[in-house]
């Protein structure tokens, strides 16, 4: 039997909770962040209700590079080797998107790697995953999630499993598993980058 490749992977923390999908037919990764319901930061959810507003999520989608660009920034932030990331300007690596360059609507985005700056003790929140809206007026929404070292090591694993499967070869390692030939496609495309906001401590 065939599996399905990948299941959704999420992190969910008080404020805010991520999202990574996976869409075969558009060769795509999505990234959706959501906040929290206001009041709802420090509680767990009981049956039936809700705990985060996915109506107001943010979302930016990536592609086979833009995939293995995030699994690397990933693993390098987790080996605590930030050093081989920063720009000039001591900024972290980040992905600008603009729907509008592929037809669709809405204001352009930014996914990027922050550093979490002051934590209470016995935190373990080293960086935080934001999505930041760019809007003309700069009051777009922004939306963050606290990472710690086990969290980087995962979203640099499912992004490295992401890419392969964008690239088919994934789809081909399973199926030939189940007595099956498959055929891998590669989107050929490459990802936009933008630098980060200059500005520390974001989120």
């Amino acid at each position: 039997m065939e599996r399905q490749f990948p299941e959704t992977f999420n992190i969910y923390r008080g404020k805010a909770a991520l999202q990574v999908s996976f869409s075969p037919e558009l060769g795509l990764i999505f990234f959706n962040l959501a906040p929290a319901i206001p009041g709802m930061e420090n509680k767990m959810p009981t049956n039936g209700s809700r705990k985060y507003q996915w109506e107001k999520r943010l979302a930016v989608s990536l592609n086979f590079d833009g995939a293995l660009e995030i699994a690397a920034v990933a693993e390098v932030l987790m080996q605590g080797r930030e050093e081989l990331l920063r720009d000039s300007n001591g900024n972290l690596p980040s992905w600008y998107r603009d729907p509008s360059k592929t037809g669709r609507n809405g204001n352009p985005k930014t996914l990027g790697f922050y550093r979490a700056g002051r934590q209470p003790q016995g935190s373990k929140v080293v960086y935080y995953l934001g999505i930041i809206e760019n809007t003309k007026d700069k009051q777009g929404t922004k939306i963050g999630i606290p990472l710690d070292h086990s969290d980087l090591f995962k979203i640099a694993c499912v992004m490295k499993e992401a890419a392969l499967a964008l690239l088919g070869w994934r789809k081909d390692t399973e199926e030939r598993t189940d007595g099956k030939a498959g055929e891998g496609k590669d989107p050929g495309t490459s990802s936009q980058k933008a630098p980060a906001p200059k500005k520390e401590d974001i989120f």
